[in-house]
Order: C-alpha cells, then structure tokens, then sequence
C-alpha cells in the first residue's frame, strides 16, 4: 500500500492557491510520497493556464465589475472559472512506481480515481480516450472541449485537469522530473456568469459541453463535505493508498508567503 500526503485546506485567495501549489512542486523530492491537496477560494476566481493568451476574448472589465481577479496558473491549459468547484492538486515524481509514464500516462493513471468517484454517485462516466477532432467553440474555455483522458458524463465534460513537468535539481546536483496536475470538478452551475467572462461563448452551446455536479442533481443533494469525503474515499481504494494527513509546516507558509508576489491578479496592462 502506497501513502500520499493529504492536505485539505481551507478557502484561500488565488495568489496563494497557485503559489502552494508552485511551492509543492519546486520542493518534492523523489523519495517523498505523492502530495495530494484539495481546496477552495476565498471568492470566484479565473485562471488561465500558463502560456493561454490574455485577449478580448476574455472580458476584463466584467471580470473587474463582478469582483472577479484572474490570476495565472503554473500548468498549462484553458480558463477555469474557480469558486463553485472541487480543485486539487497532486505532485508526484515522474517515472516513479506509482506514476511510471508520461505525462499521458499520468492523466489516465490519474483518472481511474475519479471515474470512480463518478461511478460512485450514480453517473455514467465515460473516459474521453483521445482528444475529439472537432472545431473548437472558444479557445479559452477549459470545459468548452475535453482533452485526452478526461471524464464526460452524458457526452459533456465534468472535470478539467492540467499539467506540467519540471526538472528539479537537488543539493547533491542530481536532478528529476516532478509533475503538478492541477484539476476542477464544478459543484455549481456557474455556465451564466462565464457566459458574462467570454463574451465569444454561446451560453446554450457551453451547457452542450460541460456539466457540474449541480447541473446532474448531486449537488446540493450531496453536500461539498460529504463529497470531498467521497472522492478521497474513492482515490484511496483505487489506489490502493494510505494518506497521511499533513497540513502546511511553517516552513511552507513562509515560502509561500514569499511566492505570492509573482501570482497576483492580472491587469489590462498584461492583454
């Protein structure tokens, strides 16, 4: 049985969402056990991936009028509308037993846990083997398209998952590869306030796409607690894994506190 570190935090600012999860992976080390984090925000969030565009097809000024800062994250991929969702991460070392492939690999290693989790509440999951040769709705929308090995129930997309791989050099000047997979399950259907964010998206054709756990009667008939509960109940028994629940050391506080700086909210100066 494998153990992965657990940390359930409390609601926090995105500034500190993205520069924990930064922290995570810049500190692991290879004989380290995975680190799993679950979280929430302190308020509705919008962060784009780590290379995505900052364009009008994103609408400032709404986001600035509804109280909404947009931050960046450090993996990849589209926006993700934070706030009304479940958000992990996990930090684990490439090609280490558990996670003993690329970076594929990893998404559909990954996945069982939350087909689980999905199977669990009474859904029908299904798990998108490839990414769809479709034309894409919007370039910025996350849940607008499903990428390769993520969930849809009902055809729709129900959990979004990013990625990236870094090299990490250690005292003793070895280096490995380490890997943040950062991911969302919408617990509310916030489809009419990103209607409100992109201007480009068609508010119909986006509830086409994407489904939250509101939108197929499980929330708020199951609470946020008693699903969080579940999905680490779930991840454990297909994983085969023990947690070690670990909360931030002061240490990690600090450095955090530190990193902060560079994961502020973005302003019209950046598009």
């Amino acid at each position: 049985m494998g153990i992965w570190r657990l940390i359930e935090d409390i609601p926090r600012s995105g500034s500190f969402n993205m520069a924990a999860d930064q922290v995570l992976l810049e500190n692991y080390s290879q004989n380290e056990h995975p680190v799993f984090r679950i979280y929430e925000w302190a308020g509705a969030t919008l962060s784009l991936g780590r290379n995505e565009k900052l364009d009008k097809r994103i609408d400032l000024d709404a986001c600035e009028d509804l109280g909404i800062p947009v931050i960046r994250r450090t993996t990849g991929g589209k926006a993700v509308l934070h706030g009304f969702d479940l958000t992990y991460s996990l930090v684990g070392g490439v090609l280490d037993k558990q996670f003993n492939g690329g970076v594929l690999d990893n998404y559909r290693f990954i996945a069982k846990g939350f087909y689980a989790f999905f199977e669990e509440l009474g859904l029908k999951p299904e798990l998108q083997e490839q990414r769809p040769q479709k034309k894409k709705i919007d370039p910025h929308v996350c849940f607008a398209e499903p990428s390769a090995y993520e969930i849809l129930v009902e055809g729709r997309k129900i959990i979004g998952s990013a990625q990236r791989v870094k090299n990490i050099r250690s005292a003793d000047s070895s280096s490995s590869r380490v890997f943040l997979q950062h991911g969302s399950i919408p617990l509310k259907d916030s489809v009419s306030l990103m209607a409100k964010i992109f201007p480009y998206v068609s508010e119909d054709k986006l509830r086409q796409e994407m489904h939250s756990l509101e939108s197929v009667g499980i929330f708020p008939a199951h609470s946020k607690q008693e699903l969080r509960r579940l999905l680490l109940e779930k991840l454990q028994d297909t994983f085969k894994l023990k947690w070690e629940n670990r909360g931030w050391s002061e240490d990690e506080l600090s450095l955090i506190a530190e990193r902060e700086s560079a994961f502020q909210a973005l302003e019209r100066k950046h598009a």
